[in-house]
């Protein structure tokens, strides 16, 4: 799988001009975010498998770990559809502002909050909060991004590098996978600092 991967990534950004380089890095992005939210999922719902089970429900430590490796990688996908869709043409690259956006923001971001509290308290019985979870960080991806124009697309793309980085160490943890850990600790940092540069 790696390896066709691999191949697959190399084949694709060969045919793809200099141009055009930052909309497929974000592309690339939001895969990754998509597969942290899946490999979450399944972490979730099949918790015997990945090692997470005790009679009281799942781990609230691994509850916590996946739910944050959910939310910072539907965060990502989703931000990254929008750096694409502004990068390629496909929606203006002018600022869109909602009115109210911070409030709406902060909101979300505190119900992100309350839910991954409420998850790690239920012990992963009720499904229904995982998926409310999943569903309000996909909106929060799309309402962070959409007010920054078009030309500020490089830094969003470093920044969204930097996220993937974190969803990918948080599941790190809920695997067990030290390489994984190591490496998405690695990419979270290095796109922080890389954000901050290109920011100043």
């Amino acid at each position: 799988g790696l390896g066709v991967g691999g191949i697959i990534g190399a084949l694709i950004a060969k045919k793809i001009p200099m141009t055009d380089m930052p909309q497929l890095i974000a592309a690339f992005h939001s895969l990754v975010g998509m597969a942290a939210v899946l490999v979450a999922v399944a972490a979730f719902f099949s918790p015997d498998s990945f090692g997470i089970m005790t009679e009281a429900g799942i781990k609230p430590f691994s509850l916590f770990e996946l739910s944050l490796g959910a939310a910072i990688g539907a965060i990502t996908f989703s931000g990254s559809v929008i750096a694409f869709a502004k990068l390629n043409g496909n929606m203006s690259g002018a600022p869109i502002m909602l009115p109210g956006r911070h409030v709406i923001n902060l909101a979300l971001a505190l119900a992100t909050a309350a839910l991954i509290g409420m998850l790690m308290k239920s012990g992963g019985s009720d499904p229904m909060l995982f998926w409310v979870l999943v569903g309000i960080t996909f909106v929060l991806g799309f309402l962070l991004i959409i007010p920054i124009a078009g030309a500020d697309m490089p830094v969003v793309i470093s920044m969204l590098n930097s996220y993937s980085g974190w969803a990918a160490a948080a599941l790190g943890f809920t695997l067990g996978n030290m390489a994984l850990i190591i490496t998405g600790a690695l990419v979270g940092s290095s796109g922080a600092i890389l954000s901050y540069i290109m920011c100043k």
